[in-house]
């Protein structure tokens, strides 16, 4: 029988040198039946020339302006669908994967009925057993989302098939169907939390979220915003709070207390841009200032 068509959807914003390892990696799978489809932010850095001039068989979506990681990927993942697509796999443009990375997802989301979000270990990039993410956690008394096993050296402490609250967008495989039942990513969003406000929708609507550890990946964290930079923890503690307000209401009040307590321990230690971070980034929530930020507004 025919193995299911996957979608990979690789999304490009001035970052064509990582895009070109990506699908060089993506080309080496050992599963026989997929698509890889290239959506460019757009990009300044003439990303779309130089991608296809060097995979001319490889299709490329353009979509004429920065939409941001859901934005973006909402555009393939329509086209997916458009095209028949069983499964559709997002994978981030600097991400390394393993060529058995995506027999290993399909194979659990073909074996469990009610799975409808399934994703990858995910290590470092620069320090190839260093575990940057082994399923996501938000369910817990802790104001933010949360990787398992972040930072730990792999001595096979994750190595178990589970569900979990969350599959990180670096390597996400969702079922066409049940895109079709609960929507497109919202791309209100812009950056950070889209895809755990996605997987919580996925839960809401009945399915499970599971994390795969046979499946590998390899993740060059942060390389397009830079590491905990001012833009990056704007964006998370805006979305940060949007989320909770969609899905865990309740917690709100608590959040906000936790972010302010936070600032004010990151102004203490001399941390001063990343304490306006968290206070901007609230300001936005209050404010409803949603998608794409203008960081010169304060």
């Amino acid at each position: 029988m025919k193995n299911k068509l996957v979608y990979i959807i690789i999304l490009n914003w001035n970052g064509w040198r990582d895009t070109l390892e990506c699908v060089e990696s993506c080309l080496k799978l050992t599963y026989n039946n997929y698509c890889i489809l290239l959506v460019d932010n757009g990009s300044s850095d003439n990303s779309e020339t130089i991608l296809r001039e060097r995979f001319p068989d490889i299709p490329i979506i353009q979509t004429g302006s920065n939409l941001g990681f859901a934005g973006g990927n909402n555009i393939g993942i329509r086209h997916a669908l458009e095209h028949g697509s069983d499964y559709i796999w997002l994978l981030n443009n600097d991400a390394i994967v393993a060529s058995d990375a995506l027999s290993e997802l399909v194979t659990v989301a073909d074996s469990e009925e009610n799975a409808g979000i399934v994703g990858s270990k995910i290590y470092y990039h620069q320090e190839p057993m260093k575990l940057w993410f082994a399923g996501g956690v938000w369910r817990t008394n802790k104001s933010y989302a949360t990787h398992r096993g972040q930072n730990e050296e792999d001595i096979g402490q994750y190595d178990v098939i589970c569900e979990v609250d969350y599959i990180s967008g670096c390597s996400l495989l969702i079922k066409s169907k049940v895109v079709e039942k609960v929507g497109l990513m919202k791309d209100d969003y812009f950056l950070y939390w889209e895809e755990v406000d996605w997987n919580a929708s996925v839960a809401e609507h009945g399915w499970k979220n599971y994390y795969v550890p046979n499946s590998i990946v390899w993740h060059k964290v942060s390389a397009s915003i830079g590491k905990r930079s001012y833009l990056a923890n704007r964006y998370y503690i805006r979305n940060c709070l949007l989320f909770f307000q969609r899905h865990e209401p309740q917690r709100l009040f608590s959040l906000f207390c936790y972010i302010y307590y936070d600032a004010y321990k990151q102004y203490r230690n001399g941390q001063i841009e990343l304490a306006k971070a968290y206070l901007h980034g609230s300001m936005d929530f209050i404010l409803r200032k949603f998608g794409k930020l203008d960081s010169n507004c304060f």
